[in-house]
């Protein structure tokens, strides 16, 4: 079951629904008066860039309020993750913040996290078929299509690459699930082909350069576009490419707006990404995560299908980020540095 939103049909009534409030009465009891506040976060992994980024800002944001963060990382190990989990519940945290490797099998945690009477965040990642309390993230078929949208913009005809990310993570779907909105049309008119379609476990860069080559020594058509739902897969894809002769002749997507994806952005060799806007994500996951300590009452902006119930959820809006709008985006909400991109790059290709 695809995750999706649930919008109200009774259209008089939308505006006065769209901001709801939803409290944990399962918090309430979980916080005494005066102790002090202790969330647990439990990461997939540190190894792509932007978590990191994630971690540091939610510790900045969940001290300002008070609270200390108990973090563990499992590195894709998910029997890891459940043990690290436990841990936490061990140490005393009041709620959890759970980034989980494998959507599906984290559902175990969030058993545990309940059994305990902890309540549980699910974090840009939801976790399927149990009883999470609440999700912060951002909307996966929006960034899906938004990658799709900008390659076909510039090449509505032509043989294309689909470049998945790990089928362990629910977010990898929704994001296929976007971006065949918006070319399953030109493929049934014929416009566009599928040249090869691959998944990559763990998101891997290194795998998703494998899955290229493969491609690209397999197949004698030439090739127009590669949609890359990450940017670590499309750093290892443009080295493919790179390896083929074909640098700046294939476009590519991406997703997470790392520094590398900005430099190959404005050198021509991957097409766009989407910038997830990690502060605004980071530090309401950490306002949420204290407001489910104290049973305190939380703005949601709607529900989110997991399979088992309809989860309250906080979706943000994504950007689709391109040579053209850098400097509006990711340099104007110091996401990347502006100084770190020249000292990478030649001065005809600084942002504009």
């Amino acid at each position: 079951m695809s995750v999706h939103w649930l919008r109200n049909s009774c259209a008089p009534v939308v505006a006065v629904l769209a901001v709801l409030l939803f409290s944990s009465p399962q918090a309430k009891a979980q916080t005494s008066q005066g102790a002090s506040i202790k969330i647990g976060y439990s990461m997939d992994s540190l190894a792509i860039e932007r978590w990191q980024t994630d971690l540091d800002i939610f510790q900045k944001r969940a001290k300002e309020l008070g609270a200390e963060v108990l973090v563990e990382t499992a590195e894709g190990d998910d029997e890891l993750q459940f043990k690290q989990a436990q841990k936490l519940l061990d140490a005393g945290i009041k709620v959890l913040v759970l980034v989980p490797h494998n959507t599906d099998a984290a559902a175990r945690i969030v058993n545990v996290a309940k059994a305990r009477h902890v309540p549980v965040l699910s974090y840009d990642r939801l976790v399927r078929n149990c009883d999470v309390d609440f999700f912060v993230g951002f909307d996966g078929a929006a960034v899906g299509r938004m990658q799709a949208t900008a390659l076909i913009q510039r090449a509505p005809k032509g043989n294309y690459v689909l470049a998945g990310g790990s089928l362990t993570d629910n977010n990898a779907k929704i994001v296929r699930d976007g971006q065949m909105v918006v070319l399953k049309p030109l493929i049934d008119k014929g416009d566009i082909k599928i040249m090869a379609d691959f998944w990559t476990a763990d998101w891997s860069p290194v795998e998703a350069y494998t899955n290229m080559a493969k491609v690209l020594a397999s197949s004698k058509d030439s090739l127009t576009a590669v949609v890359a739902s990450n940017d670590g897969m499309a750093g290892g894809i443009a080295q493919a490419l790179e390896d083929r002769g074909l640098t700046g002749k294939v476009l590519v997507s991406g997703q997470d707006a790392d520094l590398a994806a900005i430099l190959r952005i404005l050198s021509g060799t991957q097409t766009m990404t989407v910038y997830k806007p990690l502060v605004a994500e980071a530090r309401k996951a950490a306002e949420v995560a204290v407001s489910l300590t104290k049973g305190e009452p939380i703005e949601r902006t709607g529900f989110l299908s997991n399979g088992a119930k309809n989860v309250p959820a906080i979706m943000l809006d994504p950007i689709a980020v391109t040579k053209e709008n850098i400097k509006q985006t990711v340099i104007k909400d110091g996401f990347q540095s502006l100084d770190a991109i020249q000292k990478n790059l030649p001065k005809d290709k600084w942002p504009q």
